[in-house]
């Protein structure tokens, strides 16, 4: 059996890990400069993000603008550490939301000499406000006799491990859409609150190598995205060409303070728009809303802007026959359900006018996390 050197893994484990213990203060500016570059190739990016020095919320939220191995220009996440930097795919300011390409695993044989080349892949993310999505990605592996895993660290002593192994194939045993195991295996992540992770691959047997089988991957990738060709292993190289067409999908928060904590510092606040609010993202910081019945970017003065229509929105739980709120326009709103977690506690300048009861104990699971509203402002809230 092949193995990766114990020397590259170590120093691959301890560059990973050391960095994830790091953390540096960094300046943090509320608004964008004027004159700032908005766009990067095709890749629209907007506040708290930015192109280029002091053009972003801070320096974890600023991207240089440069080609890409295709010659096009693009948005990359610099600060990783394993020697490449991570381009950027596409990033949402309203669903927190971000991809980036995928680093792949490689483990190729030569047929001549049967000596074997890997070639290790990894993110870390540590000194961005990115955080690998714990629901939408999933661990694939391709090739003849590949086993690998991917490893997932959260500090020098947390870490998990998920893996897999694609076993021998033939073209009768092989289908399109079907990653079962025969040439092509795949393995969920579960939950866990990482921002960075390494991919080891390995050759599990040296019987019956043939020109199709000279090259294995393994790859995280976002779960919706990635279908399976028997191209991948019928056509050398078919892999990599459709990789451009892959990503890791990523989630980002500001800071790693909940809603209650960061309101205190009004001159890092980042939900700085009228009619925003705060949205605890599990412990690993917050993110802005739009209140309901308004839409725009709430890390902007004035960026959430009224919609005149009847905005709907659906949950997974209804709400009796849709409870309303209403505001000083006359406009009527369905209220959302909040995310388990999601707290608005802070009644020092609660407005009964805007802000109105209504039925949170029909509506949520939890009712001891959701028996305050907001309406208007974030500060806007009601016990029940």
């Amino acid at each position: 059996m092949a193995s990766l050197p114990f020397f590259n893994l170590a120093l691959m484990l301890l560059l990973l890990l050391a960095a994830s213990t790091s953390s540096v203060a960094q300046s943090v500016q509320l608004q964008p400069q004027p004159g700032c570059q908005r766009q990067c190739g095709d890749i629209k990016v907007v506040w708290p993000f930015g192109i280029g020095k002091g053009c972003g919320r801070s320096e974890q939220f600023e991207f240089p603008c440069k080609k890409n191995d295709r010659g096009r220009l693009k948005p990359f996440v610099t600060g990783n550490n394993l020697g490449y930097d991570l381009e950027v795919s596409s990033i949402s300011v309203s669903g927190g939301l971000a991809r980036i390409k995928n680093p792949v695993s490689k483990v190729c044989v030569d047929t001549t000499d049967r000596s074997i080349n890997f070639n290790f892949a990894g993110a870390n993310l540590t000194q961005t406000p990115f955080w690998l999505s714990n629901t939408r990605n999933k661990f694939v592996v391709i090739g003849s006799n590949i086993s690998a895993y991917i490893r997932l660290n959260r500090t020098t002593t947390q870490s998990i491990k998920v893996g897999c192994v694609a076993r021998k194939w033939s073209k009768e045993r092989v289908a399109n859409g079907s990653c079962s195991g025969i040439g092509c295996c795949e393995a969920t992540v579960p939950y866990f609150q990482s921002k960075n992770y390494i991919i080891l691959s390995d050759l599990i047997s040296f019987s019956n190598i043939s020109n199709y089988d000279t090259c294995g991957y393994a790859v995280l990738t976002e779960a919706s995205r990635f279908k399976f060709s028997t191209s991948y292993l019928t056509e050398p190289g078919s892999f990599e060409k459709d990789i451009i067409n892959l990503s890791v999908a990523l989630d980002w928060t500001i800071g790693t303070e909940k809603c209650k904590l960061a309101r205190r510092n009004m001159s890092s606040y980042a939900c700085v728009s009228s009619h925003s609010a705060c949205i605890d993202y599990h412990d690993l910081g917050y993110r802005c809303n739009c209140a309901p019945g308004y839409q725009g970017n709430p890390y902007l003065l004035d960026g959430c802007r009224h919609t005149k229509d009847l905005q709907r929105y659906s949950y997974r739980k209804t709400c009796m026959d849709g409870s309303t709120m209403t505001n000083t326009s006359s406009s009527r709103h369905v209220v959302p359900k909040l995310s388990a977690g999601s707290e608005f506690d802070d009644n020092s300048s609660c407005n009964e006018q805007l802000c109105v009861e209504t039925c949170f104990t029909s509506c949520y699971a939890s009712p001891s996390l959701c028996r305050k509203c907001y309406f208007e402002t974030p500060s806007c809230c009601c016990k029940k």
